[in-house]
């Protein structure tokens, strides 16, 4: 039987959208950013003072034409300005661009057909979004007889060997660290499935470690969130969809649950409806809820528009350390400092201060973090 969202969450959504201010700010911030410290590589690179014009026309066209979509764009003027010239192009009108760089990624595959020269021309561009878009790009050979099956099969064989191998590979290894891997690799999978989530999340499961599996999914459900919630809204599926069935539901729902934030969340008292919105469900999904409930508030956090003790600090000992673990695990990694501050606001000595701090430490993608609550 397929858990459901309690009514007060329904209510929630259907309550007025009166313009108070909203207790959430929209954060785009990637998940990865690597620490590929090589040299610049010169594929694909145009030097920018002998393009200027050129690089004039590919902004505007951008601003005329939106953020997704733009591979033939890319395409087109990355002989003309470089990939380089593309990617400062994007991050000059989208400076927190992610989705924006999927589409420069595959391009840079397609044209170095190398996975290891593509990283070192994405570097950490768009927050790592232009590599999702190579080992998007890179998996698409996956396909059993690409060139000849219409229907363009996934041999889950080559899938599995594959991403094994990008994953171990040195120049990989180099930038990212395993679970920073698989994260991305979880992309690539679930624009394989065709965005059909138990089939993605089965092709993350061919991963051999349990740490390895839960990572890709997270890759695999942000990537569905972010491309199908509007359709899913639009479609009237249920809010927290597809977090609230299948595996791995606080994978999904530290992407869902912002999305579910920009829609319900008007007033600070919505803050607490939601958590008893959560707390409403069943078991792995209660859990889930709550993690992802911290991850989506923590730009909110960081900026001091809300306390980490009035998102998390009610509950259980497991509510409230997955909570904590969703916001400070990400904050650690994009606000250190401020990171550290929210944890010494909270009473030291304390279960939540201990918790706080160990995600701290931990940081994004640790493959030695206990996963007990989390599968």
């Amino acid at each position: 039987m397929r858990s459901r969202l309690p009514l007060v969450l329904a209510g929630l959504l259907l309550a007025s959208c009166s313009s108070v201010e909203a207790v959430v700010s929209g954060d785009d911030e990637g998940e990865m950013t690597g620490t590929f410290s090589g040299d610049v590589s010169t594929v694909l690179f145009v030097e920018p003072s002998g393009v200027k014009q050129e690089y004039g026309a590919f902004k505007g066209k951008l601003k005329t034409t939106g953020s997704r979509g733009k591979r033939d764009l890319y395409t087109e003027y990355v002989p003309i300005i470089g990939a380089n010239g593309v990617l400062a192009g994007i991050e000059e009108l989208w400076p927190k661009c992610h989705t924006q760089g999927h589409d420069l990624g595959k391009v840079i595959y397609e044209k170095t057909k190398d996975v290891g020269v593509s990283l070192r021309v994405c570097r950490d561009g768009c927050y790592s979004g232009c590599m999702h878009g190579v080992l998007m790009e890179a998996f698409a050979g996956a396909r059993a007889g690409a060139d000849v099956d219409p229907e363009q099969h996934v041999d889950i064989d080559l899938v599995k060997s594959t991403m094994d191998r990008i994953c171990a590979d040195d120049t990989m290894t180099a930038a990212y660290s395993p679970g920073d891997c698989a994260h991305a690799v979880g992309h690539a999978m679930m624009v394989l499935a065709e965005y059909v989530v138990p089939t993605a999340i089965a092709y993350c499961d061919e991963f051999s470690e349990d740490h390895m599996r839960y990572y890709c999914a997270t890759g695999s459900y942000m990537e569905y969130v972010t491309e199908r919630d509007r359709e899913d809204s639009a479609a009237g599926k249920r809010v927290l969809y597809p977090c609230d069935v299948g595996k791995y539901p606080a994978a999904c729902a530290r992407y869902k649950m912002l999305h579910v934030i920009r829609k319900l969340v008007k007033k600070p008292s919505d803050v607490g409806k939601l958590a008893r919105s959560c707390r409403g469900l069943r078991d792995p999904y209660r859990l889930g809820c709550f993690h992802g409930l911290g991850n989506g508030f923590m730009g909110s956090i960081a900026k001091r528009r809300i306390t980490l003790q009035d998102v998390c600090g009610t509950g259980t000992d497991d509510e409230r350390s997955v909570c904590i673990d969703g916001a400070m695990e990400r904050m650690a990694k994009y606000h250190p400092e401020r990171a550290t501050e929210v944890c010494r606001a909270l009473r030291q000595g304390s279960t939540d201060r201990r918790t706080c701090e160990d995600s701290v430490d931990r940081g994004m993608y640790d493959m030695e973090k206990d996963l007990r609550l989390y599968l």
